[in-house]
């Protein structure tokens, strides 16, 4: 039997994006921007402990769970991937924090993309960063499928 290969890390674009981009397309508002990210928990299943499983991310999510940061998030974009900085400053958490999502969220306070990933701690001792990438779907042209 083929063995399944393990997923650590997911990202997502939230429909509330795409209907956002669609919109500033014919001029009615203006294309989402990342400006902050919130870091929470969730969409994990982990009925075997010793085996997490990322759950799918749905496209119509509003918020983050069990949020217990909110911070600036800096961002690059390079052939279809943006790739987010996100740090969570030593002393944010007065004792170890698990999570495992981060949420990014537009100017106008709206979440636009989550990315998941398997469980990590957040101590009040250690800076935490994580570089969660948002993968855009576009299609290559030509290609070596020959």
């Amino acid at each position: 039997m083929p063995e399944t290969q393990k997923t650590y890390q997911q990202s997502k674009l939230l429909n509330r994006y795409y209907d956002k981009i669609g919109r500033a397309a014919v001029g009615q508002g203006a294309c989402p921007h990342f400006i902050e990210f919130r870091a929470g928990f969730g969409l994990l299943d982990e009925c075997d402990p010793g085996d997490p499983k990322l759950l799918p991310i749905p496209p119509d999510m509003t918020e983050i769970p069990r949020e217990f940061y909110r911070g600036l998030i800096e961002a690059e974009y390079s052939n279809g991937t943006i790739l987010c900085k996100c740090e969570i400053p030593m002393g944010t958490v007065s004792e170890p924090t698990r999570y495992n999502m981060i949420g990014i969220y537009d100017q106008d306070t709206e979440l636009i993309a989550v990315c998941t990933m398997l469980p990590d701690w957040v101590t009040p001792t250690e800076m935490n960063r994580a570089y969660p990438a948002v993968i855009f779907p576009i299609e290559t042209v030509g290609g070596d499928n020959a």
